[in-house]
């Protein structure tokens, strides 16, 4: 049995599914390791940080497909990527399975047996695998990170001889795993901090955070105030709610910043656009929803540690065999073909 990584080839993506701390982990029960040369450039991990863990380096990724019989990606595989893989081979990755089915399909069609982490039920046992919550508590910290460097305004309270500089006002929509962190991060770089969700039973947590719950009929009085926005809301099949307006935005100070971080799913803000950057009037809307990828030192080792916990779950490590328990409620939601075979 090998276990394999490659490069990812999606535009914009830094990280990669397995870093050498865990090759060294899974070196120790003998099982070999092939990665593609520089798969792990991009995050800050170097060919030779792979091979002192015990992997092997291959030159290609075709070469490593060919001889993995377990490929760990971060995204599903590429249509072009596709055509490396075999029949039977094992597949794990995030395949936002239900925003595009498609790539299910891809997976389908070339005969693999593939788990979609995406899907994993919410519940405690999969916590240690759940790649949604560790790249999105990531993502959240990020969003703030970009916003307060674009914006033109200190940020925190500062005192000073010649006068107040007062904090800055930020507004995070979604009080979810990525909107706690940006709230939390927001805070502890000294803005004044406001936060709205649908849900009136996050007041709590907003608060216990520092940050004020916003009531949503309130929530557009009180983005008018603010020199930054984050948004966070994104449902599980990739649809995405309208949470600011055009109007809205304008009603912002000049010189504002909204992050968008649904931008790739057509946005929680009226205009925004994935991976671009556009000046409204004078404020910055930034689309972005794949933030974990611009930490990729950080978030690839999470990513990582959430790829073994599942191997663990599938694969025998002492018995170096595959453990395919389709009544274990995180294999059965998880596998969506098998070998070829649509579930």
């Amino acid at each position: 049995m090998k276990i394999g990584i490659i490069q990812e080839r999606r535009k914009n993506e830094n990280r990669v599914a397995l870093t050498p701390d865990i090759i060294e982990k899974i070196s120790k029960y003998d099982i070999e390791t092939v990665v593609e040369t520089n798969a792990g450039k991009a995050s800050g991990f170097s060919d030779e940080s792979y091979q002192n863990a015990g992997a092997q380096i291959l030159k290609s990724a075709a070469d490593v497909c060919k001889q993995a019989d377990i490929l760990c990606k971060i995204w599903a595989p590429l249509k072009e990527e596709a055509k490396l893989l075999r029949a039977g081979q094992v597949i794990i990755a995030n395949f936002q399975a239900l925003a595009f089915p498609e790539n299910k399909s891809i997976a389908a069609k070339a005969g693999t047996t593939a788990f979609a982490l995406d899907l994993l039920p919410r519940i405690s046992r999969a916590q240690s695998m759940d790649i949604l919550s560790s790249q999105s508590n990531l993502a959240g910290y990020k969003a703030v990170i970009n916003a307060f460097y674009l914006l033109k305004k200190a940020v925190p309270l500062m005192m000073t001889a010649a006068g107040t500089v007062t904090p800055a006002k930020v507004m995070v929509f979604g009080a979810g795993v990525a909107g706690l962190q940006a709230i939390a991060t927001a805070h502890r770089m000294g803005a004044q901090v406001f936060a709205t969700d649908v849900r009136p039973e996050t007041a709590g947590q907003i608060a216990s955070l520092g940050a004020k719950f916003v009531s949503a009929e309130d929530a557009p009085k009180t983005l008018a105030s603010c020199n930054a926005a984050i948004t966070t809301a994104l449902a599980p099949n990739g649809t995405a709610p309208r949470l600011i307006s055009k109007d809205q935005i304008l009603s912002m100070p000049e010189g504002a910043v909204l992050v968008d971080m649904a931008a790739a799913f057509d946005g929680n803000i009226e205009g925004s656009k994935e991976g671009e950057t556009l000046n409204i009037d004078g404020r910055l809307i930034c689309g972005n929803s794949n933030l974990a990828s611009e930490i990729p030192n950080s978030a690839s080792p999470l990513f990582a540690k959430n790829i073994l916990k599942f191997l663990s779950l599938i694969y025998s490590f002492q018995d170096k065999k595959l453990n395919l328990n389709f009544d274990d409620e995180l294999i059965n939601k998880t596998c969506i073909c098998i070998n070829g075979e649509p579930r």
